[in-house]
């Protein structure tokens, strides 16, 4: 693509980029999680999802002319939905949650609320709630890590922009951008 008809400043900011995207039937997980509505007296009750995610890849061609292995970034998104499925997803960053962990058992209390689990059907989240949004979030950042762990970027890692789409129930999908 020819840019030399825009003026300079213009085409400094252009930034060409190509994309892949995920989207399979195998990236899905099941957990329970609930959310609070801004004081501790609205809280909904327990329940759960049967969460759908789909990602993009942005990012700069490599000489194979690919962003990146698709194959390599399937695994690594699985590997995001197989941590987070089949368990209690818990915002660790809350301001009113309190957390007890005595042995195997998470106590959780938001006053008058009481909770108890096994502590391995649990997964303490860094975040404030446990929103789709804020879920949303969450996995993209796991997705990016996984992803430089297994070193999919052949350019620095902040070349990479990753889009998450999640799906809590048919229809109604949070997503997340990470920012230029």
């Amino acid at each position: 693509m020819d840019n030399n008809h825009y003026p300079l400043f213009v085409q400094l900011s252009i930034r060409l980029m190509h994309a892949i995207r995920l989207e399979h039937d195998a990236l899905h997980f099941s957990a329970s999680h609930f959310i609070t509505f801004g004081t501790p007296e609205k809280v909904e009750a327990l329940h759960g999802h049967n969460f759908r995610i789909r990602a993009m890849l942005a990012g700069p061609q490599n000489q194979r002319n690919y962003v990146a292995d698709f194959l390599i970034a399937f695994d690594c998104l699985k590997k995001v939905c197989e941590m987070l499925s089949h368990k209690v997803l818990l915002p660790r960053d809350h301001p009113y949650i309190n957390f007890r962990i005595t042995g195997d058992v998470i106590d959780i209390s938001l006053p008058p609320l009481r909770w108890s689990f096994p502590k391995d059907d649990t997964i303490t989240l860094p975040i404030r709630n446990t929103t789709t949004e804020s879920l949303a979030e969450y996995t993209a950042t796991l997705f990016r890590e996984l992803l430089e762990e297994e070193k999919a970027f052949e350019f620095p890692s902040n070349q990479y922009r990753i889009t998450i789409e999640l799906e809590e129930s048919p229809g109604m999908w949070a997503v997340y951008s990470e920012e230029n």
